[in-house]
């Protein structure tokens, strides 16, 4: 189906392949819906559009959907539903911060999910993904760094200690979890993933 018509007859839909993009006219892309809560890899399509949010300056949130492109994790383009067309436009030029309403089981930059505007949004997004998805660890490590970030350490810790005991994307991973328990006055904990990390250097 064309975009255009996915998005105004589908809003229950989270996630959209591509299927054909080769049209100048974005609304007239070929998409099909993809029913899932989480945005995993798949070996059919490498390109989706997610739901996402435009969380805007005075905290207001506009519904939108952002272009994922697997494996990598990256968004260029936000697009809006209007009355007769659909609006299209780079992430940059968007007042206020988008960000992704799907969480993503792979690994990636986890500002995708961090409005600096409205942080609570993106870590509820991700903390549904960890109930949705049987895999946890990268939706954890996007958890916790954004959790670091809003220096939110005790939380923190646990996310990445998910993704420690699932199996982590790097050993930077004992690094943040080291410096989280550094931040929480636990020195034993701390030096145990300090050394860890420093192995793996």
């Amino acid at each position: 189906m064309q975009l255009r018509d996915a998005l105004a007859y589908h809003a229950d839909v989270a996630i959209f392949a591509v299927v054909d993009s080769d049209a100048d006219d974005e609304s007239q892309w070929i998409v099909e819906p993809i029913n899932a809560n989480v945005l995993t890899e798949s070996d059919e399509y490498d390109v989706f559009l997610v739901r996402g949010k435009n969380i805007l300056p005075d905290g207001g949130i506009v519904d939108c959907y952002i272009d994922i492109c697997l494996p990598e994790r990256i968004s260029d383009c936000v697009y809006f539903l209007r009355s007769d067309c659909v609006d299209v436009c780079h992430h940059h030029e968007c007042d206020g911060d988008i960000i992704s309403a799907v969480p993503i089981d792979l690994y990636g930059n986890y500002e995708l999910f961090y409005s600096k505007t409205a942080p609570d949004i993106g870590i509820e997004i991700l903390r549904q993904g960890l109930q949705d998805s049987p895999q946890k660890g990268y939706i954890a490590e996007d958890l916790g760094y954004i959790l670091r970030d809003e220096r939110r350490f005790p939380e923190a810790a646990e996310m990445f200690q998910i993704s420690v005991d699932e199996g982590p994307s790097s050993y930077f991973i004992f690094g943040e979890l080291a410096a989280c328990f550094e931040e929480m006055g636990d020195t034993d904990r701390a030096a145990k993933y300090r050394r860890m990390f420093e192995r793996e250097e």
